[in-house]
């Protein structure tokens, strides 16, 4: 469907300007067909500085033109400007008080080329796109949140489980180390081998996929709330117990609300009801308990509520050339995923046909 990076470009939204003064200093880059985690390995070796002291507020896709920001302490912004690496641009740099943490965005811009368009003409894609305007778009985490082999949930419920020779086999099998080097060593020290941020990145994909499982049970009905649910409200996420949907049905059929999914974790908030009921069956499938969240393999699982749909603002549906393809323009709020919309819009132009 993309034949170039360039027809997938990604703006990331930041949630604030720095300010700048402070010990940090953020920056905006450019990246062409690179993941983020390799833009920082790369960068932070350049700096001479840990990976851990470069800070971000969302994952980009590798495949694509992305545009983001980092930052990083004690690097002063003009060192920052002097970074040369293939495949990365630095935009500008300014100081900041504090570090970037994950999150702290507003959302992304898209823009997408959908080249050789077969049955999708513009105007099915024009129909469906005003559909998920008026709906929102099924808020699920898109495929490469598992990673390339599609297996980061894996590795992270045996995690969750304390499965450590499930997890030893997996850096045995991916990563070519010999196994005599860990041969006489517990297993442990193997998962304690695993960088800390790559860790948190296997436990959020098992959580992710969590959320997908119970998302699917609620499908189609994405607005629908149901007593028992923890709506969330879309202008700041706060949450809240739905006791009569009869009242706050209208709020959710307007977009102001949404029912929500679970990020599980030790301090996130529980339905009630049948709603529980369901979530707490998908850990049981899982054969995952709710208390094995607390701590994982050195890292706190507090937990969260995510939206089970997001809204979407729609900026272009227009044709590329001689109709050699389809631009989409439209801005997702923070952790949508633009694969999630495309899969959603080819899923709908093929049943229609």
């Amino acid at each position: 469907m993309f034949k170039e990076p360039e027809d997938f470009i990604v703006e990331e939204l930041p949630l604030y300007d720095p300010s700048r003064t402070g010990t940090h200093t953020y920056f905006a880059i450019r990246k062409r067909n690179l993941s983020t985690i390799e833009a920082i390995n790369r960068i932070a070796r350049e700096l001479q500085v840990h990976t851990r002291d470069i800070g971000y507020a969302g994952l980009k896709d590798k495949n694509a033109v992305t545009t983001q920001v980092l930052s990083v302490e004690s690097v002063t912004p003009e060192r920052v400007l002097r970074i040369e690496q293939p495949a990365i641009e630095v935009l500008w740099a300014e100081r900041h008080t504090h570090k970037l943490r994950v999150g702290h965005l507003r959302g992304n811009r898209f823009k997408l080329t959908l080249r050789d368009p077969s049955h999708e003409t513009l105007t099915q894609i024009k129909t469906v796109m005003d559909r998920l305007v008026t709906e929102g778009v099924p808020n699920r985490f898109g495929v490469q949140r598992f990673g390339n082999k599609n297996d980061s949930h894996l590795i992270g419920k045996a995690l969750v489980k304390s499965d450590w020779e499930a997890v030893k086999s997996y850096i045995l099998a991916n990563d070519g180390v010999p196994e005599q080097k860990f041969e006489r060593k517990p297993v442990e020290t193997v998962v304690n081998a695993i960088p800390h941020r790559l860790r948190r990145l296997y436990l959020s994909a098992y959580q992710a996929h969590l959320f997908n499982r119970v998302l699917e049970a609620r499908m189609p009905h994405l607005g629908t709330l149901l007593e028992g649910d923890i709506a969330v409200k879309h202008s700041n996420g706060a949450p809240f117990l739905v006791e009569q949907t009869t009242i706050e049905q209208p709020r959710a059929d307007v977009f102001e609300i949404s029912p929500s999914g679970p990020i599980f974790g030790y301090k996130m908030r529980m339905p009630s009801g049948d709603v529980r009921d369901l979530e707490i069956s998908v850990l049981a499938d899982e054969g995952v308990r709710l208390e094995e969240f607390r701590k994982v393999a050195g890292i706190r699982l507090s937990g969260t509520r995510r939206p089970l749909r997001m809204p979407i603002q729609l900026h272009e549906v227009s044709t590329v050339g001689n109709n050699f393809g389809v631009r989409l323009g439209f801005t997702l709020p923070a952790g949508g995923y633009a694969t999630v919309v495309l899969e959603e819009l080819l899923a709908d132009i093929q049943t229609s046909e």
